[in-house]
């Protein structure tokens, strides 16, 4: 557990408005730790545990370490903690512009302090502090955001639930871990995946005759996503269709295929959208082959109005993750960090 010592108000709390509210306990957490970090988790105001100021409950701290032991987080990042806020009396519904305005000070210093390479904002408060305006932490979890100090440093912030949350619901592990490794990933890691893709992106005839009889021929299975411009299959527009060629037994990927089809920059005719068109309904009336597709109803409608109507053997992943674990969320994203943790994408 990480102690955190407190001191009387000091300069930085002048005209803050938590002096005057006789609200207990008003006084300032100063982290004991000078060492700079690569991951900065930050919850919201102090917690009394075993006679020490903490930045998380006993629980809360267990839920953070456990998961970042078991995504091997531990083993190669430094992690540290702190508040918020620094009074033990602040929370979202008594932070108001002047005492948010006090304690970023204060948080700035603790962002310094660290040095972090990435910070985790855990819940409401941390989220309102770290965006330095009240947002709603459904909106932006996950999404990465820039932390400017004073300084003129920055430092990336994520949203993350809360470890109560995880506490008090753990059917919100998932989503609490699947944040953290996104995060870690995306901004610490930076490692491309090591999956090499053979692919031809086709914007003539020519280049889609390259590979059609090999799709055409091939006993492989097909997985098969598309790129549109909105939500709205009655007036949007797909702009590419690919589709991969997977060994159903081995796994192992074949051929990818992309076509453009509405792209803006490929500006193909009419004639070759309708070749590209027809060569993916031959592929679709195959009865020899499954068609993977994730959140297929949504493609499939997209694909019925480019007159694509013939379609056989359709395995949606969304449908199958319900269907055997219906409380793990089904994104294309969640479904890969359940599937395949170990991999950074």
């Amino acid at each position: 557990m990480i102690d955190l010592s407190f001191k009387g108000p000091n300069e930085k709390c002048s005209g803050c408005p938590a002096l005057k509210m006789n609200l207990p306990r008003h006084t300032i957490l100063e982290e004991e730790s000078e060492h700079e970090c690569d991951i900065l988790f930050v919850g919201e105001s102090p917690k009394m545990h075993e006679g020490e100021w903490v930045p998380f409950r006993a629980q809360e701290y267990s839920v953070i370490m456990n998961q970042l032991a078991g995504l091997g987080i531990l083993s190669k990042f430094k992690v540290s903690m702190t508040t918020a806020v620094k009074c033990p009396s602040i929370n979202s519904d008594n932070l108001n512009p002047e005492i948010r305005k006090a304690c970023t000070a204060h948080l700035y210093d603790s962002v310094e302090r660290y040095k972090p390479k990435l910070v985790f904002a855990c819940g409401k408060l941390a989220t309102t502090m770290l965006y330095g305006k009240a947002t709603l932490e459904s909106r932006v979890r996950g999404k990465e955001h820039f932390l400017e100090t004073p300084e003129g440093h920055k430092f990336p912030v994520v949203v993350i639930k809360h470890p109560f949350e995880v506490v008090s619901e753990p059917r919100n592990s998932f989503l609490f871990s699947t944040d953290i490794q996104n995060a870690v990933n995306n901004i610490l890691l930076e490692q491309a995946s090591d999956v090499q893709v053979d692919y031809n992106f086709s914007m003539t005839l020519s280049e889609l005759n390259e590979v059609r009889d090999e799709f055409l021929e091939s006993k492989m299975d097909m997985a098969i996503d598309i790129e549109t411009t909105g939500l709205n299959f009655m007036k949007d527009t797909i702009h590419t269709v690919s589709m991969t060629l997977i060994d159903r037994d081995t796994g192992e990927l074949g051929k990818t295929l992309v076509l453009a089809i509405d792209h803006p920059e490929a500006k193909i005719s009419d004639r070759v959208k309708s070749k590209f068109i027809g060569f993916i309904q031959q592929m679709m009336a195959r009865k020899d082959i499954r068609k993977v597709l994730q959140n297929a109803t949504f493609d499939l409608k997209f694909l019925k109005r480019y007159g694509v109507e013939e379609v056989y053997d359709v395995y949606d992943t969304k449908l199958l993750q319900h269907l055997y674990k219906e409380d793990v969320p089904k994104s294309l994203a969640d479904l890969v960090y359940y599937y395949f943790p170990e991999e950074k994408f």
